[in-house]
C-alpha cells in the first residue's frame, strides 16, 4: 500500500537544514510532525496558501472567496486561484449538507 505524503510539506523539506533527529524522522514519515500544519497542495501561489488551509478557513465560517482573501490573502494578488477557491469553498458546503 503507498505511502500518502504531503507534497508541499515534502518540498519545503528538501531545502530545510535538519540537524536534530526528530526532524529526520519526519521526514523519513512523509507528513508534518507534532503541531506542525499541513497546508495541502499549493492553491495560491502567491501566498503560499494550500487547499487544507481554505478548508479549514471554510470550516471555521469564510463562506466566499472574498472572505478567504481576507483571512488567508489567497486570491488577492493575481486572481488566478480564485477559481479553484470557490471550487474548495463549494465542495466543503457540500460536505456539511450531508
Amino acid at each position: 500500500k503507498p505511502v500518502a505524503v504531503s507534497r508541499s510539506w515534502a518540498v519545503e523539506q528538501l531545502s530545510a537544514d535538519h540537524a536534530d533527529r526528530r526532524g529526520r524522522l519526519a521526514i523519513v514519515a512523509g507528513r508534518p510532525g507534532g503541531n506542525t500544519v499541513d497546508r495541502g497542495a499549493v492553491v495560491c501561489s502567491c501566498f503560499g496558501v494550500g487547499a487544507n488551509q481554505i478548508a479549514e478557513a471554510v470550516r471555521g465560517g469564510c463562506t466566499s472567496v472574498e472572505a478567504i482573501g481576507a483571512t488567508l490573502h489567497a486570491g488577492t494578488n493575481c486572481g488566478s486561484c480564485r477559481a479553484e477557491i470557490r471550487t474548495i469553498i463549494e465542495a466543503r458546503r457540500l460536505q456539511a449538507a450531508e
